[in-house]
């Protein structure tokens, strides 16, 4: 894994290993325009139409899934905790989701009232339980990357890594959205697992920070070992009586990562080294490629994309 001499904190690295083993050759641009990065959740059950839990669907542009939740507290006079949502949507796009409020059955909402700047209020429907995180089929990606004119030679390689990834997947990397912005998520879970801190922020996320880095590492070293595919999967460090796989690879630093999420119990798990996308699909525009595939619930389309471009995020 990646050496970190004087507790140096880790940032994400676009040179992480790829199933492709050449780089890819072409610039590309994304979240250019906010519906040029269009995501739908896909639910993995049909709401029963009743309970006391009020499923929306929401439509949002160039809002967070966190600041969404909070709204809808606010104009439902509820706790916060009392709205709950599968998982987090990226701010720069168009993406629908559902959220979930726990309200007595029946309530009368005046949604005409709800008047929040770049969310839409799709539909409604009644549940006997609450969203849970991760709790989805799948995320449903419509995705425009911008790059320059092509060759005839890089269009050939392009089309190759298309019917490549369609076939074989991609590496199942925690995308550089984990880490926070400059790393700072990061760097707030050394002083929390490492230094035995009080921070500031969200701790849920921070532990799932330091997972997802250690993840990584995993996940590289069996790409260079030329066996993920056999490995199959990959461990997201938590409270165990004995080491996990991967963790001999550990540095310093890494190893004081994983000491400290056991210590706070964190859930040992597993994830997927490889995923491949389900009805991909693509489609050449003037200077461009508009790809459409179906992920898992916690894969991320960029790491998709590293594979085919070297990418640039126009949001960052």
């Amino acid at each position: 894994m990646h050496a970190m001499a004087d507790h140096r904190i880790p940032q994400y690295s676009n040179e992480l290993l790829r199933t492709l083993q050449s780089r890819p050759t072409i610039n590309g641009s994304i979240k250019t325009l906010h519906d040029e990065f269009l995501v739908d959740e896909i639910l993995p059950f049909e709401p029963t139409g009743t309970g006391e839990h009020l499923y929306i669907e929401i439509e949002k542009t160039g809002a967070n899934t966190g600041w969404v939740a909070y709204q809808l507290a606010s104009f439902l006079d509820v706790r916060d905790l009392d709205v709950s949502y599968a998982g987090r949507k990226d701010r720069h796009g168009v993406t629908t989701q559902w959220f979930s409020c726990y309200l007595p059955s029946g309530t009368n909402v005046d949604w005409k009232l709800f008047s929040v700047e770049g969310v839409v209020v799709n539909s409604m429907t009644w549940h006997r339980s609450k969203l849970r995180r991760g709790q989805l089929q799948c995320n449903v990606f419509q995705i425009k990357v911008r790059h320059e004119k092509l060759t005839e030679s890089q269009s050939g390689d392009l089309v190759e890594r298309l019917e490549y990834l369609s076939e074989h997947g991609f590496p199942n990397y925690f995308g550089p959205q984990r880490f926070g912005k400059d790393g700072n998520n990061l760097i707030l879970a050394d002083q929390l697992l490492r230094k035995g801190e009080r921070v500031r922020g969200n701790r849920g996320m921070l532990i799932s920070s330091a997972r997802s880095w250690l993840f990584n590492g995993f996940l590289a070293k069996h790409l260079e070992l030329g066996d993920a595919q056999e490995v199959a999967q990959g461990p997201l460090i938590g409270k165990s009586r004995d080491p996990q796989p991967g963790e001999e690879y550990f540095d310093e630093t890494e190893q004081s990562w994983a000491a400290g999420l056991r210590k706070l119990g964190a859930k040992v798990d597993t994830r997927e080294l490889i995923v491949r996308p389900d009805q991909m699909s693509w489609s050449a525009a003037e200077n461009a490629l508009v790809i459409q595939f179906r992920l898992p619930p916690g894969s991320y389309a960029t790491s998709l994309l590293r594979e085919l471009f070297l990418v640039k995020d126009e949001s960052v």
